[in-house]
């Protein structure tokens, strides 16, 4: 169910005039129809293909060389050019580039980008260039010939020729073939087509990708790179092995890293931003709802805020109510009233066994306190918030993996005598999902809330954890070890 977005084949003038293929990956939360303008302008991330003979093409394919999905999850265009040299274009395209290595296809790339500036897609201030291979080999090519890109992203690539012809299985072959003869032979065009030897040139953020056992772009070559690079102090760089790993990575685990590692670097130099939501967390999980409580106001290891030198409840406001975001705990209610007991590691359960009259002169001297007005729910804003919450909280439902009648209720209550405590059921605050973008929590369980009613007298709203959801039964049969409270902040 999750989106793939558009992609669409392009076509613009490369090298010598000749007509260029590419694919264009749209960011995955472009607006359908939407024409292009200065304002709307996205980051672009230049995908090259290896090869030189490979070719990107027009179906599904995601992988840990090129992660198109995570860009474009990010926003970005990504563009993938079947520079000359690439295979599906007939023998003549291939063969175009026999010793006129990088010069057509650096032309190609560049003329990529600039199609999609004029267009006015892509924002020339944000660009990223990655490969693997040959991908890799013209990446480093053009970030010694440009600063218009900002991140970097260079796999297994050759930097430096001369030693590559006698270092690589089929390095002989391959640079007779491209650079028209061996390094004795053509010392100065190896020299003058060899990256390594412009590096002083280059100021682009740069992450650098080997395996260790490389035989088609040995390591050693990545090593180059750095090392300069390290050495010029005129970019940032970054180094990654890959332990045992050939030309291409074959452990998932490598895999996985060498994503994790370029995103990484994108998110800084590129994007300047972290990524957006992370799809693989759903709100509604035990996760989620874990890394929203890690955001709530601590002292120490207690939930809650300072104030007075004492600690209070944090709030917030949900539903046009400022009202706690957690259920009164342990360790707030015995800045009140010390006597009130709390065993260790029991701080941010809720406070139960309150009466209704303590609750509210708890609520006093919060007031006193702090400074603001404090006071307890009325029925109706109690009751109001308890539905808007739903109904997934700590219950006896949940503890008994069904909604128990009133019958089964009770049995099982009488169950809980063999638990040791007087509310074993009860469970830190913020244990559940709570409700709202900044969450409140457990607004529909763990323990009932006094509420004031109409006669100025005490209700507790529930469910609580002894109580089904939705009991049929009336709320005042709650026990009053899963009876507690919550704050709110104003006038009624």
């Amino acid at each position: 169910d999750r989106p793939t977005g558009q992609v669409e084949v392009i076509h613009f003038p490369g090298a010598g005039g000749d007509s260029v293929e590419a694919l264009l990956h749209y960011p995955l939360d472009w607006p359908k129809n939407e024409a292009p303008s200065p304002a709307a302008r996205r980051p672009l991330v230049l995908d090259i293909h290896g090869g030189p003979a490979g070719t990107d093409r027009d179906f599904w394919d995601q992988r840990w060389s090129g992660p198109l999905l995570l860009y474009r999850q990010r926003g970005a265009f990504v563009l993938q050019v079947n520079y000359h040299g690439s295979a599906g274009y007939g023998l003549e395209w291939v063969e175009s580039i026999a010793e006129r290595y990088y010069e057509q296809e650096r032309v190609d790339l560049e003329a990529g980008v600039d199609h999609l500036v004029d267009q006015g897609l892509v924002d020339p201030e944000r660009l990223g260039v990655t490969g693997w291979s040959n991908g890799g080999i013209l990446s480093a090519e053009l970030i010694t010939r440009t600063k218009r890109f900002k991140a970097a992203a260079v796999g297994a690539a050759d930097v430096e020729w001369i030693s590559d012809w006698a270092n690589v299985d089929f390095g002989a072959a391959f640079d007779n073939y491209y650079f028209g003869g061996t390094p004795w032979e053509k010392t100065q065009e190896y020299i003058e087509r060899s990256p390594f030897f412009r590096l002083s040139e280059v100021s682009t953020p740069t992450i650098i990708f080997t395996g260790t056992e490389d035989r088609n772009v040995p390591p050693h070559q990545s090593w180059s790179l750095y090392r300069a690079l390290q050495y010029l102090e005129k970019a940032p760089a970054r180094l990654v092995l890959f332990p045992g790993e050939p030309h291409g990575l074959r452990k998932v685990a490598h895999q996985r890293r060498k994503v994790e590692e370029e995103l990484a670097w994108f998110d800084r130099y590129l994007f300047e931003a972290a990524p957006g939501p992370d799809e693989a967390l759903k709100k509604e999980s035990l996760l989620a709802a874990l890394l929203a409580r890690a955001k709530a106001a601590r002292t120490g290891q207690a939930f809650g805020r300072q104030a007075g030198g004492k600690l209070v409840p944090e709030t917030l406001t949900y539903e046009g109510l400022e009202v706690g975001r957690f259920e009164v705990t342990r360790a707030q209610y015995a800045a009140f009233d010390s006597s009130y007991p709390v065993a260790p590691g029991a701080e941010n359960l809720p406070a139960t066994g309150i009466s209704f009259e303590n609750a509210r002169r708890y609520t006093r001297w919060l007031t006193q306190t702090t400074g603001r007005p404090h006071r307890l729910p009325t029925l109706d804003e109690a009751r109001k918030l308890r539905k808007k919450a739903g109904g997934e909280g700590n219950t006896l439902d949940r503890w008994a993996g069904y909604s128990p009648n009133p019958e089964d209720a009770a049995r099982l209550r009488k169950l809980l005598a063999e638990l040791p405590g007087p509310a074993p059921l009860l469970l830190p605050v913020g244990s559940l999902p709570g409700s709202g973008e900044d969450p409140v929590f457990d607004l529909d369980g763990n323990a009932a809330e006094w509420a004031l009613d109409e006669k100025g007298g005490g209700t507790p709203v529930g469910p609580s954890a002894d109580q089904p959801s939705k009991p049929r039964s009336p709320e005042a049969t709650t026990d009053p070890d899963y009876i507690g409270l919550r704050v709110v902040v104003g006038k009624p």
